[in-house]
């Protein structure tokens, strides 16, 4: 079972996700905003991390580089979810360092994709990284 942490300052969108999520037996996290998915981030090591742009108090693309700037936080896969589709949002979260980028309302299917892409990602380099160490 993965976990993963949905940060979402609407209630309903955290709840849709959980329940796609849960429904693939992964583990599901909420937090409300940014500073509490940074906080969630650090202290429940969740191996993905879907993470909305538009919050109050610290939005997405600042917790994404928070995120990517700490050791102990740069290897979680962030997946940004978020209404904001235009192409200046989605190229400073690539820059950032995001591992994909899904607008709302999305389509049937695409979230369970992009995290099951994010976690045999993470699974293939957990392998390389064992083979790197026994050699």
């Amino acid at each position: 079972m993965s976990k993963i942490l949905v940060v979402d300052d609407h209630e309903e969108i955290r709840d849709a996700l959980a329940a796609l999520l849960e429904e693939e037996d992964h583990e599901v996290i909420h937090a409300e905003n940014g500073i509490v998915g940074l906080e969630k981030a650090t202290n429940e090591s969740p191996d993905v991390i879907l993470l909305d742009i538009a919050m109050p108090q610290m939005d997405g693309l600042e917790v994404l580089q928070k995120l990517k700037a700490d050791p102990n936080t740069e290897s979680i896969a962030v997946i940004m979810v978020t209404a904001q589709g235009d192409r200046h949002a989605m190229v400073r979260a690539v820059q950032l360092g995001t591992r994909d980028y899904i607008t709302k309302p999305w389509e049937t299917g695409e979230v369970e994709m992009c995290v099951n892409w994010a976690l045999k990602a993470k699974a293939r380099a957990e392998t390389m990284s064992n083979v790197q160490k026994s050699a």
